[in-house]
């Protein structure tokens, strides 16, 4: 026991040596990288990642700085993904290749030596993260611009600093699940068929990531959207109008949004469709 306690206090000196040096690593692609140390997840950590992320078959994994290939291996072997390692260490790509083989997923996963910083990782619908707060720091706007509406990202040990994450388990290590958020922020023309007829709403929302909040204007006064909430592409938020509830749920594609809203009270509330255009600045 006395021997682990000594093993987990070094290996901590070495993450905080490493977080606290100078920018002044391998020169890659023009841009000073600092490399996150090669530090194996253990195989509880590799599964509550991929729990916590809800890897299932139609999952394309990518893991980011991927060491020996466990997580996306394990991905591809328990939870029937496919998956891609990036690592900048052509030496640990060459192993994760092997190890690929030996458990029998090569045909579902791959690994590429790039920087993680400049990978194409736009076909992912999950991207795993076990690195050094710079460099998490660093790959978030990457990440948002890249990303599509509703990837998971799953950061074990370190998370984002301003981005409060969708869920955070802890289990023996901290696990953070991020869903990368539509951008709704704006004014938005939105056109419903509501059961006194069709009505037009202009809603101006305000966005900070995931978390959103505005209403709409109208004569006479000022409709807040309550309970708005945006997971991924999805949306929803409620306006009330002369005591009326009409709860909105839509579907974000770029400068579009549709969905179905629900209004009136009970069990037999009127369900029509709903369309909102986004309103050039």
């Amino acid at each position: 026991m006395a021997a682990c306690r000594v093993k987990a206090a070094l290996l901590g000196l070495a993450l905080e040596l490493v977080a606290v040096l100078p920018a002044a690593g391998a020169d890659v692609g023009g841009e000073s990288y600092l490399p996150t140390p090669y530090i194996p997840s253990t195989n509880l950590a590799v599964d509550e990642m991929l729990r916590v992320a809800d890897v299932g078959p139609d999952d394309f994994v990518v893991d980011l700085g991927s060491g020996d290939g466990r997580i996306v291996i394990a991905a591809a072997r328990d939870y029937g993904a496919r998956g891609l390692g990036i690592d900048i260490d052509a030496e640990l790509v060459a192993l994760s290749t092997e190890n690929a083989r030996k458990a029998g997923v090569a045909d579902r996963v791959a690994f590429r030596q790039d920087d993680a910083l400049k990978a194409e990782i736009g076909d992912a619908t999950v991207v795993t993260l076990y690195l050094l707060p710079n460099l998490v720091e660093k790959l978030q706007p990457r990440l948002l611009a890249h990303l599509r509406p509703g990837t998971r990202i799953i950061a074990h040990d370190f998370g984002f600093a301003d981005w409060t994450p969708d869920r955070q388990v802890m289990i023996s290590k901290n696990y953070y699940l991020y869903v990368v958020p539509a951008t709704v922020a704006g004014k938005w023309r939105i056109r419903a068929e509501l059961p006194g007829g069709e009505r037009e709403y202009e809603l101006d929302l305000e966005q900070s990531f995931q978390r959103i909040r505005g209403g709409s204007r109208v004569a006479g006064g000022y409709l807040p959207a309550f309970d708005a909430q945006l997971a991924g592409d999805r949306i929803r938020f409620v306006l009330v109008e002369n005591e009326t509830s009409h709860h909105f749920e839509g579907r974000v594609a770029g400068h579009v949004i549709e969905g179905v809203v629900r209004s009136g009270a009970g069990r037999k509330r009127a369900a029509n469709r709903w369309r909102a255009t986004r309103v050039a600045s």
